[in-house]
């Protein structure tokens, strides 16, 4: 395992009448439009086609309800009000009846701290209209610290199952640094026949040895079939199907500095750079301040390399790649919640915010920096699609102390 320190750093970018401009030759220029500013705590951001007009809307998930805004006019409307205990925290979508359409999947009664009392699930059916709130239909949900969840095709037969992870195992103890009590259960839910009775909703173990998993996000589907990566305490994982059932293959060490404090990882998402060159991002350690890239081994090495892109920042939360340049290979984008506390000893003065990377030597060990966003948006989640048929991906990031909503429209370079 070989770890190299931070690279070149680019410069800030400009802000000016809403407008957000590169000031780095490699980076695209972007527009940003506010779309919303009354979130509670925007904990989770979708970009899906939810009136089926082809166009990626947005929705978000706040504390007591779900909401989307329409493309393009970004008109708001109520999914769900406050009707699941709180707070609402993760969302997916898929066609549960089969109408072409999408469901939603929400998970809720967040406490992240409550290792006993489960979290719940519920899948959200569309009214008659645009207008109408959506029905809830429980899932059965036994996992505390309901976290993330996901829809995934695990067996390959082209049907996503739903995939949902805790935070922490269930009895675990601040005392024992949340290592302690059971290890965190990922569960899977396959869609049944008729999905309108929970009865018929069987759910399923995937792994049950890891902990503290903040994140997971399925890897680029390989001759293994589906793996999905996890983050995790002990590190960075992905989990492969076996012929006795699902198996979790360390990959990644982590950050391990403090092994009775944040450890390991908390955010995960793989890319590809150009000539279809696999890299995986986390944030380190949990909820921690370092954005680390993984490239494969090589030769006997089973691990994946360690690189350490940025440790000027404070709590990065969600991470993306895209092709934001289109030169066929992704660039990184990190979500940074908080911002500095000299207090704890930061000693950096970049804000909470957006910022982009892109590698410099086609390799994944070289990257530059860009900030697009220096303190406007406390990031607790975004995503990336392209929203206007312009082929460019867009940003669209979600604010918890900020409560704002910002779409950053690329405009190339």
């Amino acid at each position: 395992m070989r770890c190299h320190n931070l690279w070149s750093i680019g410069v800030l970018a400009l802000f000016a009448s809403g407008t957000v401009r590169s000031a780095e030759p490699g980076f695209p220029q972007f527009d940003m439009q506010e779309i919303e500013s009354s979130l509670k705590v925007g904990y989770a951001v979708l970009l899906e086609d939810i009136n089926g007009d082809q166009k990626k809307d947005i929705v978000i998930v706040d504390t007591n309800r779900v909401v989307w805004y329409e493309n393009p006019t970004w008109k708001r409307r109520t999914i769900l009000g406050p009707k699941t205990k709180p707070d609402n925290v993760c969302i997916t979508a898929l066609d549960i009846t089969g109408d072409g359409l999408p469901e939603l999947v929400l998970g809720a009664a967040w406490k992240p701290f409550d290792t006993q009392t489960p979290g719940t699930l519920h899948w959200l059916e569309r009214g008659a209209t645009l207008d109408d709130e959506w029905t809830m239909h429980p899932l059965p949900c036994d996992e505390p610290t309901v976290h993330r969840v996901r829809a995934i095709d695990l067996d390959g037969d082209g049907k996503p199952e739903i995939v949902h992870m805790p935070l922490m195992g269930r009895e675990a103890t601040k005392a024992g640094n949340w290592m302690n009590g059971r290890p965190v259960r990922v569960m899977a839910l396959a869609v049944p026949a008729d999905p309108r009775k929970p009865e018929h909703w069987k759910p399923q173990v995937v792994i049950d040895n890891l902990h503290v998993m903040h994140n997971f996000a399925p890897a680029p589907r390989s001759a293994r079939g589906t793996e999905l990566l996890a983050a995790a305490y002990e590190g960075v994982f992905s989990i492969r199907r076996t012929p006795t059932g699902w198996n979790a293959v360390k990959i990644g060490t982590g950050n391990q500095d403090t092994p009775q404090s944040n450890r390991g990882a908390s955010e995960i998402e793989p890319g590809r750079l150009a000539g279809n060159k696999p890299v995986i991002a986390t944030i380190e350690p949990w909820h921690g301040h370092q954005v680390v890239v993984y490239t494969p081994p090589t030769g006997s090495e089973t691990l994946w390399n360690r690189h350490l892109l940025d440790e000027q920042l404070r709590w990065g939360h969600g991470v993306e790649y895209a092709d934001l340049d289109g030169d066929g290979g992704d660039e990184l984008i990190v979500g940074v919640r908080d911002d500095p506390n000299p207090a704890r000893g930061d000693k950096h003065t970049e804000r909470r915010g957006v910022r982009l990377y892109r590698a410099t030597d086609g390799t994944g060990q070289k990257w530059e920096r860009q900030i697009l966003e220096n303190g406007g948006v406390a990031v607790e989640d975004l995503a990336v699609a392209d929203l206007n048929g312009d082929g460019k991906p867009d940003i669209v990031a979600v604010g918890r102390a900020t409560g704002n909503a910002r779409i950053y429209w690329n405009r190339g370079k």
